[in-house]
């Protein structure tokens, strides 16, 4: 039987980092996919950020005209569109090829792969003996049980690339963060977009904040439909139509499900390893799966992003360096324009501390509509977590992500460029300083002061 000192199981984002970063330091790897991997079958992430990115261009050629800069409709060209996305998708594949992995030395095994028990994992035939295994096999889209749906063809986040032509009325079941992306992008490109959704949109997030999306959706031409069930779906003569809970009728040409993703733990035989049900893993701070101390698990096999999740992996599992009772809050994006990013710990009873973009000298300047940064700081003064809705929210994030868990004053003082709209996470933490200026200590001394040469 052959023996592997790092079993990963799904090739994601995760498990190829986690692979590459063992390799590297020396260890013998083997890495199981069942899937398509680069090259092998258009990457729907790719598809999404495409879509994103072209509809942001066309979205500010129209935004423009309001500030007397060109006039007249913005065409799409939804052929050339598509060679744009087939162009994209071509140019990531090298970095998750198949090859890639084995010129590094890792040991490739296309098939599903299952435990044969507590450090066996068994594929396309064969078994290894591992000293480690990381689950990193990612989510799948939920599939709603609606009466009819079952006999429609639908799209999902997962197959979105078969997506060949514009819709011309996109209905949309859900209210998750990809619908919600979805559902401007395509309106931007020229589609017809309603989004149905039966709870309240983007659970989990600061709602105050996801108002500011939907204020931003619905200036894109998107109908929110919210609150309100789908009870039914059938055919109808220009495509599919969906019945809801209060009687009414919605047609459409095209459905693309947005209710969120699950674990993909299906045929994994997780009792096989100890771990216990096909149900959620449960992990500790190092991501070390309960039940088993040989296995980790990462990303959307414990139901969150895994991009973050490669370093956890490394301190906990190559490493074996102590790590924080429980996991580290990913950071959750809604990656419209603006841009809503969550991270750290928004729980609890911090501090918080809130400022709008819209008070700034940028914001002005380029009229930022929807903008808003609220940080939560512990007992300590320190940045717990934050969110942000801000036009170029992701790349704005990383200044909140390197501030966490320290002290927020670092924030305040931070020599930022004039003029900025990060200046609103500056002006934010400041106000963590303001009660200390009424301090009459702090005033005697400013008094003797002034007085100095």
């Amino acid at each position: 039987m052959p023996e592997t000192d790092i079993a990963v199981i799904g090739a994601g984002e995760a498990g190829r980092g986690i692979a590459a970063l063992a390799r590297a330091l020396g260890l013998r790897v083997t890495l199981f996919e069942r899937g398509a991997m680069g090259g092998e079958a258009p990457d729907p992430a790719i598809t999404a950020a495409s879509l994103r990115g072209l509809a942001a261009r066309a979205a500010l050629m129209r935004d423009s005209q309001r500030f007397g800069l060109g006039e007249g409709p913005v065409a799409v060209d939804w052929l050339a569109l598509r060679t744009h996305l087939a162009a994209a998708d071509a140019d990531a594949a090298p970095d998750s090829t198949p090859a890639r992995f084995e010129a590094m030395g890792i040991e490739m095994v296309r098939g599903a792969a299952r435990f044969a028990g507590p450090d066996r994992v068994g594929a396309a035939g064969r078994e290894w003996t591992f000293r480690r295994a990381v689950i990193a096999t990612g989510a799948q889209p939920v599939v709603a049980a609606l009466e009819g749906l079952e006999v429609l063809p639908y799209l999902t986040e997962d197959t979105l690339p078969e997506l060949e032509d514009r819709p011309n009325h996109l209905l949309i079941l859900g209210g998750a963060p990809f619908g919600l992306e979805m559902a401007q992008a395509l309106a931007r490109l020229g589609a017809r977009v309603t989004l149905v959704s039966p709870m309240p949109l983007a659970p989990g997030f600061d709602r105050d904040m996801v108002e500011g999306v939907a204020r931003a959706l619905r200036r894109d031409g998107v109908n929110l439909v919210e609150g309100v069930e789908a009870a039914r779906a059938e055919r109808a003569a220009d495509g599919l139509a969906l019945l809801l809970a209060d009687g009414t009728r919605i047609e459409g040409s095209h459905i693309l499900l947005a209710l969120g993703r699950v674990p993909r733990l299906a045929g994994l035989d997780l009792i096989a390893a100890g771990i216990g049900a096909e149900g959620p893993l449960a992990v500790d701070g190092g991501l070390r799966v309960a039940g088993n101390r040989r296995v980790w698990a990462a990303g959307g096999a414990i139901g969150r992003p895994g991009a973050g999740d490669v370093a956890v992996l490394a301190r906990s599992m190559l490493f074996r360096l102590p790590t924080p009772a429980a996991a580290p809050e990913p950071t959750r994006a809604i990656r419209t324009e603006p841009a809503l990013v969550q991270l750290g710990n928004t729980a609890g009873e911090a501090q918080r501390l809130r400022w709008p973009l819209a008070d700034t000298a940028r914001g002005a300047a380029e009229d930022v509509g929807e903008g808003l940064v609220t940080l939560f700081v512990d007992g300590g003064g320190r940045l717990a977590g934050a969110s942000l809705l801000a036009p170029g929210g992701m790349e704005m994030a990383g200044m909140l992500a390197m501030g966490l868990g320290r002290p927020v004053s670092e924030l305040g003082g931070a020599p930022l460029p004039h003029p900025a709209l990060s200046a609103g996470i500056a002006r934010a933490a400041l106000e963590h300083r303001a009660p200390a200026l009424s301090n009459p200590a702090l005033r005697w001394v400013a008094g003797i002061a002034k007085r100095l040469p």
